[in-house]
């Protein structure tokens, strides 16, 4: 989904992370988008839009065929505050944006306000297709299904644990929350039933869905990345083919055939998702003024025919890939 998740990893792992990704690979295209770094980042669907998180507290709205920021957003003046969380709406027309203790609707053509409310404790946050709704994950163990225009919640979701992702399917169909609880659970929309939880034995770093519901990944902070159908049970489709990494950002292809996802130390891996085995891995160079060389791969979006791939990482900067 496309939201931010700054991550904090021991030394050690970051060390083995970026051992599992060595290659090299030339970018398509190459942006620079904030000289000393981005604290998150949150790509369009279409990959047309991209916002981008500075630890100031303010936002930048860019639009990414031109290169240019379109408007700054901010929940609060000063810098005390800063946003954590954004995704943008399927359609393009919504914007919502998370703060620890607020969360914000955005009209994207005019970057009006369209909504305000204060909410504590906030970590995470996916919006729906047309925009009118927003899953909005919690330190306060739960995430919480929004109606924005009403200004009211629809369901809530319960975890153990602090919920440190979440997901929506594009159809309308499915939620998908991550806690510190080491489970993903799958929520029907219809009537805010619970289908099913998996266990991946570690606090749960990034779920995602794809478009059309039908798929559900789950990583563990530095372990397993499994992929389920939502269908039934969750049957388990396939494990990704390395252990020990934590992922940050993840995109199904159209067709659900590939999974680009990445990493929280600056790896982008393409997967097949029948056998979980890895296509492809690169790691985007960083400015050579950036020391240690690592950064997080915020997010990353799939064109419709995934043939192209579009990142942006905490280092500041946006490329788009081909895809072999």
């Amino acid at each position: 989904m496309r939201k931010f998740v700054p991550v904090i990893l021991p030394l050690l792992a970051v060390s083995l992370l970026l051992a599992a990704c060595t290659e090299r690979k030339q970018a398509l295209e190459t942006w620079v988008h904030a000289d000393t770094g981005s604290y998150g980042a949150a790509l369009s669907p279409d990959g047309r839009l991209l916002l981008t998180g500075e630890i100031g507290g303010f936002a930048r709205v860019w639009d990414l065929e031109r290169n240019q920021v379109r408007y700054s957003l901010q929940h609060e003046e000063g810098d005390a505050g800063g946003i954590i969380a954004a995704a943008f709406s399927a359609r393009g027309d919504v914007l919502v944006t998370v703060e620890q203790n607020s969360i914000a609707r955005w009209a994207v053509a005019s970057g009006r306000l369209t909504g305000y409310w204060t909410w504590p404790n906030l970590t995470d946050v996916a919006v729906s297709a047309d925009g009118r709704y927003a899953l909005i994950g919690s330190k306060d163990n739960q995430a919480v299904y929004f109606d924005m225009v009403e200004g009211r919640m629809r369901y809530v979701f319960a975890h153990h644990e602090k919920v440190t992702s979440v997901a929506l399917s594009r159809d309308g169909r499915y939620a998908l929350t991550g806690a510190d609880d080491w489970h993903a659970s799958l929520w029907d929309l219809r009537d805010g039933s619970h289908r099913w939880s998996k266990n991946l034995e570690y606090k749960i770093s990034l779920v995602e869905l794809s478009d059309d519901g039908e798929l559900a990944l789950a990583n563990a902070f530095i372990g397993d990345a499994r992929i389920y159908r939502t269908a039934g049970e969750g049957q388990l489709v396939s494990r990704l083919d390395e252990v020990r990494m934590t992922l940050v950002s993840a995109d199904f292809s159209d067709d659900n055939r590939v999974l680009a996802t990445g990493r929280a130390a600056k790896g982008i891996d393409v997967w097949e998702v029948a056998s979980g085995q890895r296509r492809e891995t690169w790691k985007p160079a960083v400015k050579h003024r950036v020391q240690p060389d690592s950064a997080t791969i915020l997010d990353l979006v799939l064109d419709a025919n995934a043939r192209t791939l579009i990142s942006e990482s905490s280092s500041g900067i946006g490329q788009k890939w081909a895809i072999n």
